[in-house]
């Protein structure tokens, strides 16, 4: 190896190392700082190319200058404030090179690069030396304020790229060997105060789960501190990062469980429960309830969490019911949009399938708002593609609803004969394969009348 180039490729390394007003890039009013920053993106990208000029090949530089050359390009491999569409191209043209980093090499990027900047602010809960859960939290009852205390992990804004990277060429042989260098700042990142950075945190923890053993994941406690870190994020409410967290956090939680829990146990039962009715029912539907982007978000998420909990989501149909047919009322107090609809729609079908054998005590509920929709769908002269999804969806949920019911309710069929005979022209369209009714060529009726509930024989309990 060249000492030349090892010193060449490192100088050019530090001068990549990203200003820390960049990770408050956002708040910046001062045109000065604004101007610099703008200057050092372009002034980067002239260094990245000089850098790929420099770097022939691993076996040209020291191990050391490659930890080096590997950090600074991965801080550009990702969308951050300082990364330009040219310069990330030229920082992963870079890490090519290193396609495949070998556990030593990752290791020298963790250890000498980036744990040095987490151990001046060590996570009370977790063994810096091991990264297993520590049995009472260092620092006893204020060691998490001494914790948040002057975060110098947060000046250096890259880390979080350097650290998405060493996962994503991690093996899960090697990741045992690494657990307690990626662990610490993961989960400092996770358990932060500031929800921009618990939600990095989520998806480091995402890519984590992607090779990390079941095994180590129990062996080292950190099985049940991810769970409540995860369920903490649902707490996170009225930030313009909430949507995301909740549309982030709830599917590597799913993850988490059924990775940690043997399918059919009471604690995968339970903590499926807790994600659902603590996390979603008893905290985001009840305090951020205003909060439009949020509820959607967390109507995205129903379907995989539903399917795993399976039945036992009956448990929650007195809430899941009205909360998921509101949306598709159309009423002056329902704001909702075509998405918002169409989200509930997906979320209801996925209940009326995991719920099928208690589901028919709802039919009369779920037919009303169902009905509301298809009228409201129908009287749109010019749908759009929104509209036809949202039509789509809603046969789905008539046709498992009532194959749901048909076997609980025999009855069914003459209330869809009543409900068709409300306006043929418009219902036909939904419930004449269900019916077996034949609606005449001539029937034209345009009335839009409102559903009467002595149409509908069901009730809800």
């Amino acid at each position: 190896m060249s000492t030349k180039e090892d010193n060449s490729a490192q100088a050019l390394a530090r001068d990549l190392r990203v200003p820390p007003e960049f990770a408050r890039y956002e708040d910046h009013a001062e045109a000065e700082v604004i101007v610099r920053l703008e200057q050092w993106k372009q002034k980067a990208c002239d260094v990245l190319s000089t850098l790929r000029s420099a770097v022939h090949s691993r076996e040209a530089l020291s191990a050391q200058a490659q930890a080096e050359v590997v950090y600074s390009a991965a801080a550009f491999d990702g969308e951050s404030p300082w990364v330009l569409e040219a310069s990330r191209t030229t920082a992963q043209d870079i890490l090519s090179v290193f396609d495949a980093p070998g556990t030593d090499l990752l290791e020298r990027i963790l250890r000498d690069l980036v744990k040095p900047v987490f151990l001046l602010n060590p996570h009370p809960e977790i063994n810096i030396d091991t990264g297993r859960k520590l049995p009472r939290s260092a620092g006893g009852a204020s060691g998490h304020l001494d914790y948040l205390e002057a975060q110098e992990w947060k000046s250096h804004p890259e880390l979080y790229n350097v650290l998405s990277w060493c996962l994503r060429h991690v093996d899960s042989r090697a990741v045992e060997r690494l657990w307690h260098l990626f662990i610490p700042p993961i989960m400092t990142y996770l358990d932060d105060y500031q929800a921009p950075y618990k939600l990095r945190g989520v998806h480091l923890v995402s890519e984590l789960l992607t090779h990390a053993p079941t095994a180590l994941l129990r062996r080292t406690g950190m099985d049940t501190l991810l769970s409540a870190s995860l369920r903490s994020c649902l707490t996170f409410l009225h930030s313009t990062e909430t949507p995301d967290l909740v549309r982030a956090a709830v599917p590597t939680h799913i993850r988490l469980t059924t990775a940690t829990t043997p399918e059919g146990s009471a604690a995968r039962f339970d903590q499926l429960c807790s994600l659902l009715g603590d996390g979603i029912v008893g905290n985001l539907w009840v305090y951020a309830s205003r909060d439009a982007e949020t509820i959607h978000a967390s109507v995205d998420v129903l379907p995989e969490l539903v399917q795993a909990l399976g039945i036992g989501t009956v448990r929650f149909l007195k809430a899941l019911i009205p909360q998921l047919v509101f949306p598709l009322v159309p009423a002056p107090e329902n704001g909702a949009s075509t998405p918002d609809k169409l989200s509930s729609a997906r979320a209801l079908l996925s209940v009326i399938r995991a719920c099928a054998p208690r589901i028919h005590k709802w039919r009369g509920t779920i037919l009303e708002a169902v009905l509301k929709c298809w009228v409201d769908l129908a009287d749109r002269a010019c749908p759009d593609k929104g509209s036809l999804a949202l039509q789509n969806a809603v046969r789905s949920v008539c046709a498992v609803l009532l194959e749901s019911c048909r076997s609980k309710t025999p009855e069914i069929d003459n209330e869809l004969r009543r409900i068709t005979a409300l306006d043929p022209h418009v219902f036909s369209t939904l419930l004449e394969s269900y019916t077996g009714l034949d609606v005449p060529a001539q029937c034209k009726s345009k009335a839009r009348a409102t559903i009467p509930r002595s149409a509908l024989t069901a009730t809800h309990p």
